[in-house]
């Protein structure tokens, strides 16, 4: 028993009801049920069970009193630990706030000191150096002195130098009198032949990579007037054989070159930032300009469309490689002028971005006309020339030349596809290549020819010639509207350009006054659109509504005055005919327009064809068995009705429904009928033209039935 709860205590989770369980089943062998079974000797069982885990209990309170015990002593320790360790930083931390004021007072008094011994040299200094100048200006202001011999010794060349710089000064300031030309004429001698020699010593030291020598000369060329010549061998020489490999990608080794040198400039010049930027002026000037004018002048000697096509693109190429190495330049702090870098950009491009904008817009609007040229040339033929033609002109002709109705292929939307596609990569040109307001200009006129040729030269093209295709509208076959396949490929287009206005162009043009212009001229466009479009769904519904009226025309007045009784169980062929045309057109619309397209023309169609239906009914008299097969008729319109998912013209049919039913209502039951139902919302002038209808109308004076109140 004891190794029983013991057991249970030591396991990760402790369970009450199991114990018990446990502790039951082995005190009765498990014969709970038995007749012997003896509840006090597991009453005993329990007990001491309770009292084992009693025990427990206490032990484990002593051990967490003591283990209490050894945390606090611990924690105790820690403390006064932490306690010293702040006490000893709070004096260590003193100290030295007293050692740096104590190492500030020295310094300011160490610089002080400097100070004046410095205005104490310094006077000394250049009396020493006005003496040893007027000395050897006396020199040369002795004619029978040659003074040639004094600066020939090379290892003497840093002191030749400065002191024949302190005598060129010097003379320059003396007036030009004959006792002073001579000696004039010697210094200058002296002086540039020192400037010369200095210059080679730096040639020399740079081949060697002396770069202790190199600052030296350079410090003493600083003095003379071919500092900058000096400056400007150092980087020719850096520049030298560095591009003349063919395959080399100049905008990659252009930031190789300034890594490779700028530590030397920063290490020998007292002003490398001047230095840096004379290397990157040389480098944009001497070789990426004329290699950025050999890669686009001959695209420019035969400006045929494939040449212009390349070299926009290679202008954007390039250009954008260069920016990125503007940018990467400008990473490195070459110049604290910002603009610095853009400027050399604009120089180097500066002739090409002068006829950027005329190029991009003559090759967009040619190549628009050969995707256009290419979609009319499909099936052998070929696109008349707006020339002297106005699109009525080329309708007609083509018209002429084909006996077949629209063909559905003349709508491509591979074109619109391959015109946007033209537009996009002209507007990612012009965003790079242009700035301000010539980019908002640019923009406008690439967007104004998209809307041209898509919308004007081939939606607009094609939608008349699809409306021309249309039949009359008294036709004696079924129409094939394809007219709907054209507004299905109108809305699609439209839809292509309006998303491709409001995601790309929209957010360019955003407060400027092209965005006003763009906005009017595209508004202008789908309009004439959409008249086309509404003109040709009405010419359709007429030619629909046209030939449904033929067929209907084929009942005759007998067919609803029949002399005998028939038995009605269903509608007559004329009007399946009806419904099997109306569906086939359903149909088709379906399957050529959706959207609020679908629902405005399944509206409209919808009303016109409750019209004809209506006028239909009033063009005959009925006796009982002629209305109930007029009813039949229209209940099968009912349900055809649904199909135009237009609640009005559910509602009308509804009501005409109502109304062809009182041609068979019992003449006692008509009173009570026509005050319910739709009828009940209907004038006495409405119920009493249908009434009108019966055979009976007089006969049975249901008149006065009609009009006379309940």
């Amino acid at each position: 028993m004891d190794e029983l709860v013991l057991a249970s205590l030591d396991s990760s989770v402790f369970d009450v009801d199991n114990l018990i369980e446990n502790i039951a089943y082995k005190s009765t062998d498990g014969n709970v049920i038995n007749e012997n079974f003896d509840p006090s000797l597991l009453e005993s069982k329990f007990r001491h069970a309770m009292s084992i885990l009693q025990d427990y209990q206490v032990q484990t309170d002593q051990n967490i009193k003591h283990l209490e015990e050894l945390c606090e002593k611990e924690r105790n320790t820690w403390a006064n630990s932490v306690a010293q360790l702040e006490e000893l930083y709070q004096s260590t931390y003193t100290g030295q706030q007293e050692l740096e004021m104590r190492i500030s007072v020295i310094s300011t008094k160490v610089i002080q000191i400097g100070h004046q011994l410095e205005s104490k040299s310094n006077p000394r200094q250049q009396l020493i150096d006005a003496r040893t100048t007027a000395k050897y200006l006396e020199r040369f202001l002795d004619a029978n002195d040659d003074v040639s011999l004094m600066f020939q010794d090379a290892s003497k060349l840093e002191q030749a130098a400065h002191i024949i710089h302190q005598l060129y000064n010097v003379l320059q300031e003396l007036p030009d009198e004959p006792k002073f030309i001579d000696a004039k004429t010697k210094v200058k001698e002296r002086y540039l032949a020192i400037e010369e020699e200095l210059l080679l010593e730096f040639s020399r030291a740079q081949v060697r990579n002396d770069k202790k020598a190199m600052k030296k000369y350079i410090k003493l060329l600083s003095k003379f007037k071919g500092h900058n010549d000096c400056i400007q061998n150092f980087i020719t020489d850096c520049l030298k054989g560095y591009f003349d490999n063919p395959n080399i990608d100049i905008f990659n080794s252009i930031p190789q070159l300034f890594t490779k040198v700028s530590e030397l400039i920063n290490e020998i010049f007292d002003q490398p930032e001047k230095v840096t930027e004379r290397l990157i002026i040389t480098v944009y000037t001497e070789k990426l300009a004329p290699y950025v004018r050999d890669q686009l002048d001959p695209y420019v000697r035969n400006p045929d469309l494939d040449n212009m096509e390349k070299y926009l693109q290679t202008l954007y190429t390039l250009s954008k490689k260069a920016t990125k190495l503007s940018n990467d330049l400008q990473t490195q702090k070459i110049s604290d002028d910002p603009a610095f870098l853009h400027k050399l950009n604009q120089h180097v491009f500066k002739t090409y971005l002068k006829t950027y904008s005329k190029y991009e817009i003559n090759c967009l609007e040619e190549k628009f006309q050969v995707h256009l040229e290419r979609v009319e040339s499909t099936g052998g033929q070929r696109r008349i020339k707006p020339t002297g033609l106005s699109i009525t002109d080329i309708i007609q002709q083509r018209l002429l030349n084909t006996t077949d109705q629209v063909d559905e292929s003349r709508f491509s939307p591979d074109l619109a596809a391959a015109l946007l596609n033209d537009c996009k990569t002209a507007m990612n040109r012009i965003t790079t290549l242009s700035e301000g307001l010539e980019a908002a200009e640019n923009i406008l006129q690439c967007f104004l020819r998209l809307l041209n040729a898509l919308g004007n030269q081939h939606i607009e093209t094609e939608l008349q010639y699809s409306l021309q295709a249309i039949p009359g509208p008294e036709p004696k076959q079924e129409p094939d509207i394809r007219f709907f396949h054209a507004i299905l490929q109108t809305n699609n287009s439209i839809q292509l350009i309006e998303r491709y206005f409001v995601m790309d162009i929209a957010p360019l043009l955003l407060g400027t006054q092209q965005q006003a212009v763009l906005l009017q001229t595209k508004e202008k466009v789908f309009g004439q659109l959409e008249d086309l479009i509404n003109i040709g769904i009405d010419k359709a519904l007429l030619c629909i509504i046209g030939f449904v009226r033929n067929i209907l025309n084929e009942q005759k007045r007998s067919d609803f005055k029949p002399e005998s009784d028939l038995f009605i169980s269903e509608c007559s062929p004329i009007c399946k005919r009806v419904v099997r045309s109306i569906d086939n057109q359903i149909v088709r619309l379906e399957q050529t327009a959706d959207g609020k397209n679908l629902t405005s023309i399944f509206n409209e169609f919808g009303l016109r064809f409750h019209r004809l239906i209506t006028d239909h009914v009033f063009k005959f008299e009925y006796n009982i068995s002629g209305g109930l097969m007029m009813l039949q008729d229209i209940s099968e319109y009912k349900k055809c009705s649904k199909k135009f998912r237009s609640s009005t013209v559910e509602q009308l049919f509804s009501i005409l429904h109502a109304l062809v039913n009182l041609l068979v209502v019992v003449p006692d039951n008509l009173r009570q009928v026509i005050t319910e139902g739709h009828l009940a919302s209907l004038t006495r002038d409405i119920i009493e033209s249908f009434v009108q209808l019966r055979t009976d109308y007089k006969s049975a004076r249901l008149h006065a039935m009609i009009t006379t109140d309940q």
